[in-house]
Order: C-alpha cells, then sequence, then structure tokens
C-alpha cells in the first residue's frame, strides 16, 4: 500500500470576511466604522460561517462577516495588516481579501490532492506546492502570478517567512534550508545551510531569526540563526517529531506523537535546557493536526477531545489548564500581535493570551444573532501542591459570562469573487465568478466604480460579465461587484486596478491545447495542463476555464508563459479553456477559440470518518464513510495496518470490514480507482474498556428463574453466562431464563460477561415457586338443610390438618384458593351441603393454613390423587 505525506482529517473549514459598510459588510458592535489597522487577528466559527477580526489590544471583536461559500469547511487563515488570504481546505479554494479596499480581491484553486499554501508577510504573498517544489510569487490582492516560478528538489518541508522577510523552507533531498526572497517581483534564493542528511525526514519551525530543523532520523537539532547555524542533540529519538510552522520567541516545542513527548527547549539560542513533558494519548494524537506553541516562557498544549489547552513553564512544569471549547472541538493556536489566540472554530468562544499568561476570553458571535447562554470556558489549575518557578504566573482565569449560540439567519450571497478586469479603447471588460446565492436565488449582480465620476451597471443574475463603456483612456479605474438575492447585497469583489487605453491590443491568441496532467507513474493528477503558441508583444496572458462551456465555476490564472496548470476543477466534468493576450500597455486581446475539451478524474479522495475498534484479541472492526469518487468510479477500498500490511479489500459499497492480525495499533483506510489509490487516512484503534454487567430484577416460577440484565462489553466480542443454581444458559441478550429448576426452592444467581479485555459479574438470589392447584369452595343451603344457613357463616379454615385447633378465616362459597399438598387427617363429611362428600384429606393452603377437601372442587378434574402429599 502506497504510503503518502498527507493525512486528510475528515474536514471541517474556516472562512473570512472584512468589512465595507452597513449595507454590504457586517460591523462591530457600535455600529460604527471601525478601523482596519496593525494589533488583531481573524478568528473563525465554522457553523454559522462567520470571520471575526479580534482587536489584540481590547479583546473586542471590530468587525464580523458571513462567508458562506465555507461555511461548514476548515479553512486555513494567512494574515498580514493589508491581506487576509483564506484557505478552503475542503475545496481547495484561495480567496484574498485586500484590508486596505475593504473586499475580497482574488481567488485561486489549489485542489485538495497537492500540499499546496499560501504563505503572507505584509505585502509579500508566495504560493509554496511543496510536493513538486515549485515557489512562486503572486500579487496577494489578485494572487495571480507576478514573476517566474522557481522550482527547488521536492518534497519541501515547513514554510514561514522570519521577521526580516525571509521565507524558510526545508529541502529533504538535499538536507538544507533555504531563505527564499522576492525581489524585484522574482523569487531569489539569499540563503541555502546544510542541517541534515541528504534525505532524511525533516520537520522545521521558522524562528524570529532563521529556522530550526528538526532530522526525524535521528536525534539532531539545527539551528539557523543570523549567521551559520549550530546543533542540538535531543534526549529523545525524533522519528515522527511535529513543530509548529512559526515559532515567536526564545523558547521552541517539538512533539513526538508516537513517544507521547514533548520537548520544550527553553533557549534555542544556547540550545538547553531541553525538558521532556508527558503527553496523554489525547494531546500526541490532537498535536498531529495542531502541534503545541511555545509562547513568552511557557507551552501550550491543545486537546481536541476536551477542548482544552494545557499549559506548561518552559522547564515543564504545570501551570494550569485553559478550558475552550467543548469535547471533540478542534483548539487552533496562534501566536500573533503580542499574543496567543486559542479559537475553538466549532464553538462561539476564543480566548486570548498576553505574554504574562493572562486569559480573556472573546465571543465571536453577533451579539444579535444570540438565542441562549452557554458555558463560559474555565481556566483551571492543578490540584495537587507543584513547584512554580519564580515569576512564572498561573493563567488568570477570564470573568465569567455567556457565551451565546445562534439561530439561523437569513443569508445574501457570497462575493462573486475573482473579478477579472481587460482593458480596451476607452472601455473595460469585467467577468466575475458566479456567487454562491445564499437564501434565495441571486436577483442581479452590481458593479461600481468611484473614478471618472463613478458609475453603476446592474446586470441579471445569470450575467457573469459585461462591457463598460465610456471610459477615459489612462485613468485607472477599480470595480467592486457584488450579487444581490431577495435577503440583500451580498459582499463585493474586487477587481485589480486596470487602466484602458488607445493602444492597439495583442492578435487573438490561437486556441490553446489542454491535456490531464499525469504524475511519474502515469496517474492523473487531478489538474490540467494547457499551453498556446506566443502572441506578439504579449506581456502576460489571462486564462480562463470553462466548465461546459460557460465561464465562472473556477478562477482565471493570470501567466507570463505560455503555459498554465488548473488544479482543483470539478472532476467528472468537461473542461476547455480560453486565452486572452495584455501588451504593456495593458490593452487586451479578444479571447481566443475555446481549447478542446477535456474530462477530469484521477484517484479518489480520503474517506470520511473512518474508526477502528478492537473488539477480540486479534480482531478489529473498521468503518468508513464514502471517499469522492473524482470522476471514475471507485473499484474498491483498502484497508491495511500501520505497517501498510494488507488487512482487507472490500468493494466499493462497502463501508465496514472485520479484520483479524496480531499487533495492530493503527489503522489505514484508502479508496481506489482505475487511476490509483487516493490519500490514506490513518486512526488509532480504540481499545475497549474492560466489561461490564448488572443484574436488574430476577422472577421465578416453579421449575425455571428468569434474569434481567444489563451486559456491556464496551464493542468487544462477549460471551455472557448466567448461572442459577448448576444449571447455567448462555447470552447477552436479556432477559434469559433457566428451566429445570425445583420447586419451593432458594437459588444463587450470577451473570458474567467476558470479553478479551477482562470479566465482571454480578450476583443475586431468587426462589422458586411451589406448583400449586386451584381449588373453588363449594357449599350449597338449602330450606330442607339441617341447618339452613350454615354455607353463609362460610367454610372454616384451620391452623391445623383437623377441627380441632382454631379457626384462622372463613371462606364464602364460590372463592378460589390455591392448593399446595395434601395429608391424612380427621375423616370429614360435608352432608346435604356438598352432596354428603367425606373423606380424610386435608388440604395445605399457599399461606400453610387447612382445609378439609370435602368443600373444595379442584380445577384438574377434581383428582385429588394428582395433589402431592405435604
Amino acid at each position: 500500500m502506497t504510503k503518502l505525506g498527507k493525512v486528510y482529517p475528515v474536514a471541517l473549514t474556516v472562512a473570512l470576511v472584512a468589512a465595507l459598510g452597513a449595507t454590504v459588510f457586517a460591523l462591530g458592535a457600535t455600529g460604527q466604522r471601525p478601523a482596519v489597522a496593525d494589533g488583531a487577528s481573524w478568528l473563525w466559527s465554522r457553523e454559522v460561517g462567520e470571520a471575526a477580526q479580534v482587536n489584540a489590544v481590547s479583546g473586542n471583536v471590530s468587525l464580523r462577516q458571513t462567508m458562506i461559500d465555507a461555511q461548514g469547511h476548515r479553512v486555513r487563515v494567512t494574515q498580514s495588516d493589508r491581506y487576509v488570504i483564506l484557505h478552503d481546505l475542503f475545496t481547495g479554494r484561495i480567496t484574498s481579501i485586500d484590508l486596505t479596499r475593504m473586499g475580497f480581491s482574488g481567488s485561486l484553486d489549489v485542489g485538495v490532492v497537492d500540499d499546496t499554501a499560501v504563505l503572507l508577510d505584509g505585502s509579500t504573498a508566495i504560493v509554496v506546492d511543496r510536493v513538486r517544489g515549485l515557489v512562486r510569487p503572486v500579487d496577494p490582492a489578485t494572487l495571480q502570478s507576478i514573476g517566474d516560478q522557481l522550482r527547488l528538489p521536492g518534497p519541501l518541508v515547513g514554510g514561514a517567512f522570519d521577521k526580516s522577510g525571509r521565507l524558510w523552507l526545508g529541502v529533504q533531498s538535499q538536507g538544507t534550508v533555504v531563505a527564499l526572497a522576492v525581489r524585484d517581483r522574482q523569487i531569489v534564493v539569499e540563503r541555502t545551510e546544510a542541517v541534515a542528511t541528504p534525505g532524511h525526514e525533516q520537520a522545521v519551525t521558522v524562528l524570529d531569526q532563521g529556522a530550526l530543523v528538526v532530522d526525524r532520523t535521528g536525534d539532531q537539532i539545527a539551528v539557523v540563526g543570523a549567521s551559520g547555524s549550530r546543533r542540538i542533540t535531543a534526549p529523545a529519538t525524533l522519528t515522527g517529531a511535529i513543530v509548529p510552522a512559526r515559532t515567536v520567541g526564545g523558547a521552541a516545542a517539538i512533539t513526538l506523537p508516537a513517544k507521547h513527548t514533548l520537548l520544550a527547549i527553553a533557549d534555542v539560542a544556547k540550545g538547553a535546557p531541553i525538558a521532556t513533558v508527558a503527553l496523554t494519548p489525547a494531546e500526541a494524537e490532537t498535536a498531529v493536526q495542531q502541534p503545541p506553541v511555545s509562547f513568552a516562557g511557557r507551552v501550550y498544549v491543545p486537546d481536541q477531545t476536551t477542548g482544552s489547552v494545557r499549559v506548561v513553564t518552559a522547564a515543564g512544569q504545570p501551570v494550569g489548564t485553559i478550558q475552550v471549547g467543548g469535547a471533540q472541538n478542534p483548539v487552533e493556536l496562534e501566536v500573533r500581535e503580542q499574543h496567543l489566540f486559542i479559537n475553538s472554530p466549532d464553538t462561539t468562544t476564543a480566548v486570548m493570551v498576553d505574554e504574562d499568561g493572562k486569559t480573556s476570553k472573546v465571543d465571536k458571535y453577533d451579539p444579535q444573532q444570540q438565542t441562549s447562554p452557554t458555558p463560559t470556558p474555565q481556566v483551571s489549575t492543578p490540584t495537587s501542591p507543584q513547584p512554580q518557578p519564580e515569576p512564572t504566573r498561573r493563567p488568570e482565569q477570564p470573568r465569567p459570562s455567556p457565551s451565546p449560540t445562534v439561530r439561523v439567519q437569513p443569508q445574501r450571497p457570497g462575493p462573486p469573487v475573482p473579478v477579472t478586469a481587460l482593458a480596451g479603447d476607452g472601455q473595460v471588460r469585467l467577468s466575475w465568478g458566479r456567487a454562491k446565492p445564499g437564501s434565495a436565488a441571486v436577483q442581479s449582480y452590481t458593479v461600481t466604480w468611484e473614478e471618472g465620476g463613478g458609475g453603476r451597471v446592474e446586470v441579471g443574475g445569470s450575467v457573469l460579465q459585461t462591457t463598460i463603456r465610456g471610459l477615459a483612456n489612462g485613468t485607472t479605474y477599480r470595480f467592486r461587484v457584488y450579487a444581490t438575492n431577495r435577503v440583500g447585497d451580498g459582499s463585493p469583489a474586487l477587481s485589480a486596478p486596470v487602466t484602458p487605453a488607445g493602444a492597439a491590443p495583442p492578435a487573438t491568441p490561437a486556441a490553446p491545447v489542454a491535456q490531464l496532467e499525469n504524475d511519474a507513474d502515469g496517474d492523473p493528477t487531478g489538474a490540467v495542463l494547457v499551453t498556446w503558441p506566443a502572441v506578439a508583444d504579449a506581456v502576460d496572458y489571462v486564462v480562463t476555464p470553462l466548465r461546459g462551456g460557460a465561464a465562472g465555476a473556477n478562477p482565471p490564472r493570470t501567466e507570463t508563459g505560455t503555459s498554465a496548470r488548473f488544479a482543483g476543477l470539478t472532476a467528472g466534468e468537461s473542461w476547455s479553456f480560453t486565452v486572452v493576450a495584455r501588451n504593456a500597455a495593458g490593452a487586451a486581446s479578444d479571447a481566443s477559440p475555446p481549447s478542446n475539451a477535456v474530462t477530469v478524474h484521477y484517484a479518489p479522495s480520503a474517506p470520511r470518518n473512518v474508526t477502528a475498534r478492537r473488539i477480540g484479541p486479534d480482531t478489529y472492526v473498521v468503518t468508513w464513510d464514502a471517499a469522492d469518487a473524482n470522476g471514475s468510479a471507485i473499484t474498491q477500498y483498502a484497508i491495511c495496518d500501520q505497517d501498510e500490511n494488507r488487512l482487507a479489500t472490500t468493494g466499493p459499497g462497502t463501508r465496514s470490514a472485520t479484520v483479524t492480525a496480531a499487533g495492530v495499533s493503527r489503522i489505514q483506510v484508502a479508496a481506489i480507482n482505475a487511476d490509483g489509490m487516493g490519500p490514506i487516512v490513518e486512526v488509532a484503534v480504540v481499545q475497549p474498556d474492560p466489561p461490564t454487567i448488572a443484574i436488574t430484577s430476577t422472577s421465578a416460577t416453579s421449575s425455571a428463574v428468569t434474569v434481567n440484565f444489563t451486559a456491556d462489553g464496551d464493542g468487544a466480542t462477549a460471551t455472557c453466562t448466567i448461572t442459577v443454581g448448576t444449571r447455567s444458559v448462555t447470552g447477552c441478550g436479556s432477559p434469559v431464563r433457566v428451566t429445570g429448576l425445583s420447586a419451593g426452592t432458594q437459588y444463587a444467581v450470577r451473570a458474567q460477561i467476558t470479553t478479551f479485555a477482562g470479566t465482571a459479574q454480578d450476583t443475586a438470589s431468587q426462589r422458586t415457586d411451589v406448583p400449586t392447584v386451584g381449588a373453588v369452595v363449594t357449599c350449597t343451603d338449602a330450606a330442607s338443610n339441617p341447618d339452613p344457613s350454615f354455607c353463609t357463616k362460610g367454610l372454616p379454615i384451620y391452623g391445623a390438618a383437623n377441627d380441632d385447633g382454631s379457626v384462622v378465616r372463613r371462606a364464602a362459597d364460590g372463592s378460589r384458593l390455591r392448593v399446595v399438598c395434601k395429608v391424612h387427617g380427621e375423616n370429614q363429611n360435608a352432608g346435604p351441603y356438598n352432596n354428603y362428600k367425606e373423606g380424610d384429606h386435608w388440604m395445605r393452603l399457599t399461606d400453610g393454613t387447612w382445609m378439609s377437601w370435602v368443600w373444595l372442587v379442584f380445577d384438574n378434574g377434581n383428582d385429588e390423587q394428582a395433589i402431592p402429599d405435604c
């Protein structure tokens, strides 16, 4: 089974938005237009698809905006003081927000197959394709290329900017780390440092100056400083080490998930001291998605299972726990603006921590949407005494206040990003993406601009392009486009600045050629390669993808060369492409004829919601939800152990498998189609708790006992045995009836459950009933009888088997009694009151009293001989 370097979590996502004005963007609680400035961080709330800009000084939300395109998704947010970059990890779409112009300004599709990221520092943005080793500068507003790409030997590792503006990346195959910068719109390599044995796996975290590189094959850590590098020997092998992309301050944290260990380096410059901190299994598992982060002399360790963050000092001493979300809520940590922001994207809550350890609760949701309170996140401290080095302070507890939940609100459309502007003579051709409709269909799109006296054009909700005429050549225009539905106007998308010119446009390009991109093994990658002949005097080209012949589904690409690579196109759909050439004056040609059509298909996506549970000593149940077929039908699912040994293969419609193997601690599941195997999802095997069993009640007849019980093997294969006396019945389904018992006997009852995880039992006691025969008291009065009212007095029931004892009570004619057994006693004659029935049988009743048989008629056919002797 091919091991892939990327594990797909069941994706949830984060999106973000800026604010323009009350009619388009939601403002803060004051209703005043806030300033977008330094000292803020954007936080996401997944369920409502809303982003909030949090002021790092006050902890208040200053901007708030819904982004319906990414609602319910998990998004990676990258931000500077001028731009916010949103990477929707579920769709692979990257969107840019220009905080200066207050609108959505660019869009780029990178798909979900490749490990691609947009990295941002101030006004510098770089797209890094880690798998292919491609690095290219882009305009942070439009996300379009501004220079040639740089090819490094892939795969690349890490990626973040240090304080000097250098982008550091690990080059594993070379055993180096490189520092890149953008100079004159081109990527340049400013520095290369040898940090590990070539070919060894690396983990890279970027420091304030330089980078820290972990050699995951041994115990060496390289620290690259302002000049040169030095080595640190770790106190443990660093296999599988994980670090955050960026480390702020002089300390660092290295997590070893497989060892359930954290290495805290108190002073990276000195390389010591290094403290070893034990992690819980849940913390180690969480670290794969969100590593612990070092900040201001402490290390913050998230635990997704509890929605909390444990705090320790750089020396490994416990400080406390910060509760942010609830159970199974992801926790995201980012150091920004001298604060640690701890966000729970699945809840209403975030916590802001300053450099002194003081915490402040952030309510991300719009107060107008509140419907009911939820508990406030709490900060707890250890219950047992712990040594605390001075002057370390414990995190302070935020003041209690309710966190809101929200009700569903009617939604305006999403932004029609990106807006593409092509200049002509006194005109601009505009096109835009199809806006997500929100709660109602898009009724119209509106284009506005302020330059040259301003203007406004409205088109129908199905129209995705227009030409603005009567513009002044030489004047630079900036256009906004927003969609409207019956709820209102959506957020605006912004064009890049565009200047009409009277210069002649380049010639119309010839029709491009499109083909599916294949990897080294000849399998489709999901991307499409588009090429076209060069056009004289063209300085760049705008390439537009057409789905089913129509634009608007995916953003165009601007390229300076004669080829473009499109990732993230919808699989199973037919795609073609057009090319527009632009010259140095900005004049744009007509669009080329469409390319040939290609249908995108590639290996399946990762299966979702994979679980693995041990149910026996060497038996496991694995479940999953369907993977996306990606244009080619899934043929099977493969299940492997942690060493990639194939355990089972199932059909495409199967969603579970029971596998048998020894020593399995983790399970891998992947989908397969004609294009190959998709990404592997690997999960830890859940171990069941010891079994439990409890008897809830018992009942009996004369020969059987019924036992009601609850039994729980926690998913493991279980055997249950119910024993009454010496007789047993096997089965875990309640109730169980044990038969073949003696009447009137007290029995011990035992219920036992056994799984491979242990044995449990419960006990009770039950007496079986004594068999009885029903009888009717029979006595008839008559005027001719010696005592005409004899029967109305009732027939006597005695305390002994004769009529010498005292009468305990009397039974009226027709009364029903239960007879247990008989003895021979004093002879009786019923006389005329019951047909002169006579005999010496005395019947014992169920309460231990006695009555002569001459007054009884038995339900068994009046066969007194069938009644057992006492």
